[in-house]
């Protein structure tokens, strides 16, 4: 018995047709102009985890933040998730591991997952906010590389304060090559870096009372800018 058209389709893992991509087929991602357009202060934040509850997607980005088994069903089925996140404002891509002791080969079939699944959801019409994560310095290639200079891009600096210098050497990098207009961070300043921030702190990511979103009118310039420290 054959494989019916599904199954092909998860079994080949073909991208969109006449999509940019390098010789080994890794897709390359575009900047998004509109959503360097939209007043940020009014931008809100929803995760994977309750996507069917969100309120107001036109108004949220969309993160997804979490175990490789739970966003393993992004890449396996592209087209269902496609349709149930297309009223979000912007989705960022999953956050697939990156390890400095993993093989580079596992590091980089992590990162083609997460810009095999940006690349189809840009087809798709869905905004789309690549998700960046390195190991060391032999995955920066791949981990930089395919994303376009000046892309609003999502970081987590979630348990990395341990290992400071080895994130900073990668956020420099990642500085030096893409050039972000602007880092959704997950997390906390690490002491070192420098750009244009948002930090979204995890509660961020739920749906909360109308009281409380009401507070949010009074809050300040969400967007943080921290200059390099001279040498």
């Amino acid at each position: 018995m054959g494989l019916n058209e599904k199954e092909k389709f998860n079994l080949i893992k073909p991208l969109p047709e006449g999509w940019l991509k390098d010789k080994r087929g890794i897709p390359y991602l575009k900047s998004n102009i509109y959503l360097k357009t939209i007043n940020w202060n009014e931008v809100k934040f929803a995760s994977r985890s309750n996507v069917k509850s969100t309120r107001n997607k036109e108004k949220k980005i969309l993160l997804n933040f979490q175990y490789d088994k739970t966003i393993n069903c992004i890449y396996n089925d592209i087209f269902s998730y496609a349709k149930r996140v297309f009223n979000f404002l912007a989705v960022a891509t999953p956050d697939y591991s990156a390890y400095r002791n993993m093989e580079p080969c596992l590091v980089e079939e992590n990162v083609r997952r997460s810009l095999w699944v940006g690349a189809w959801l840009q087809y798709l019409g869905i905004r789309v906010i690549p998700t960046v994560t390195w190991a060391d310095e032999r995955t920066y290639d791949i981990c930089f590389d395919y994303i376009e200079e000046g892309s609003i891009v999502a970081i987590s600096t979630i348990g990395v304060a341990k290992n400071r210098e080895w994130f900073l050497k990668g956020f420099n990098e990642m500085i030096k090559r893409i050039n972000p207009s602007l880092i959704l961070v997950r997390g906390k300043k690490i002491e070192g870096m420098f750009g244009k921030f948002i930090f979204i702190d995890f509660c961020e990511t739920f749906e909360v009372s109308s009281n409380y979103e009401q507070l949010t009118l009074f809050q300040l310039d969400k967007i943080q800018i921290v200059e390099k420290e001279e040498d």
